[in-house]
C-alpha cells in the first residue's frame, strides 16, 4: 500500500465529476492536491470547497490540448514543489455520431484533448520522474475501448489509441520505478455527457437514462484512488467492462451487441 501523504498529486479535469471526486479522497488522505482545469470558474469553486477539507490544494487554468501551456504549468510545479509523485490524466471531452457523419474538425478536437492532452502531460512530467526515479501515471480511458458501439466509434478509437499507449508505457518504464495504471470507467453520472447530442430516439433516450443506469463518480473515483494505493496496472472498474473486454473473443457475441446498437442508435436510410 502505498503511503499518500503529503504525496503531490495533479489532476487533470479536476473542477468537476470524476476529477473533483478523486481530488477530494487524495485530499483526505493528506497529499498535496493540484487541481487542473478548462473551466475557470468551475476550478475556483472546487479549490474553495477542496480547502475546507485540506489546506494543500492548488489550482492552475489549463488547456491540455495546448503544449506550450502545459509546459508552463508543468514547469511551475516542478519550481514549487520540486516534484510531482502522481500524475492523473482525466480531462476529456465527449461526443457520439456516426463515423460518416463525423467532421475532420471533430475528430481533432478529440484528439486533441483525449489523446494529445494525456501525451502532452506525461511527456512534460515524464523527464522528472525518471530523474528521481520514481512516480505514478493514471491515465483515464473508457469502457468504450472495449464495447466499440455505432455511433461512439469516433470517441471509442481515441480512446482505445490512448489506452494502448497507456497500457505499452506501464513496460517501458517500469525499469525507472515509475508506475502506470489505465483506468476504464464505465457509463458515469456526471456532465460529461451533456456534450453528447445523439439525433436518434435510442441515442436520446440512453442519454436521458444515463442516471439509472450508470455509475457514481464517486465510485469510480473511489477505483481510482484504491488503484493507487495498490499499484494496480490496469482497472476495468465495472464487471459490465470485463464482460465486453472477455466478449470480444465469441464472436457473436460482441456482434450481436453492435447490430443491437446499430438498430438503436444509428439514423435510418432514409434520415
Amino acid at each position: 500500500m502505498k503511503e499518500l501523504k503529503q504525496k503531490t498529486v495533479l489532476i487533470t479535469g479536476a473542477a468537476g465529476g470524476i476529477g473533483f471526486c478523486t481530488a477530494k479522497m487524495f485530499a483526505r488522505a493528506g497529499a498535496i492536491v493540484i487541481l487542473t482545469d478548462i473551466n475557470v470558474k468551475e476550478l475556483t469553486r472546487a479549490k474553495k470547497e477542496l480547502k475546507e477539507i485540506h489546506e494543500n490544494i492548488y489550482s492552475y487554468v489549463l488547456d491540455v490540448s495546448n503544449k506550450i501551456l502545459v509546459d508552463t504549468v508543468v514547469t511551475k510545479v516542478i519550481k514549487k514543489f520540486k516534484k510531482l509523485d502522481i500524475l492523473i490524466n482525466n480531462a476529456g471531452l465527449g461526443y457520439t455520431g456516426e463515423l460518416a457523419e463525423t467532421s475532420f474538425d471533430t475528430w481533432k478536437k478529440l484528439m486533441d484533448v483525449n489523446f494529445w492532452g494525456v501525451l502532452n502531460m506525461t511527456y512534460a512530467f515524464l523527464p522528472h520522474m525518471k530523474k528521481k526515479e520514481d512516480g505514478h501515471i493514471i491515465n483515464v480511458s473508457s469502457g468504450q475501448a472495449f464495447f466499440r458501439l455505432p455511433t461512439w466509434g469516433a470517441y471509442a478509437s481515441v480512446k482505445l489509441a490512448m489506452a494502448c499507449f497507456s497500457e505499452v508505457l506501464y513496460y517501458e518504464i517500469k525499469k525507472h520505478n515509475i508506475d502506470v495504471t489505465t483506468v476504464y470507467p464505465f457509463m458515469v453520472d456526471t456532465g460529461f455527457y451533456d456534450e453528447a447530442d445523439p439525433e436518434t430516439w435510442g441515442g436520446k433516450l440512453s442519454m436521458r437514462l444515463v442516471p439509472y443506469y450508470s455509475m457514481k463518480p464517486e465510485a469510480v473515483a473511489k477505483i481510482i484512488f484504491d488503484s493507487v494505493e495498490k499499484t494496480r496496472k490496469v482497472e476495468r472498474v465495472s464487471f459490465l467492462n470485463d464482460l465486453a473486454f472477455y466478449g470480444r473473443v465469441v464472436p457473436f457475441f460482441s456482434d450481436s451487441i453492435s447490430r443491437i446498437a446499430s438498430y438503436v442508435l444509428t439514423k435510418n436510410k432514409d434520415d
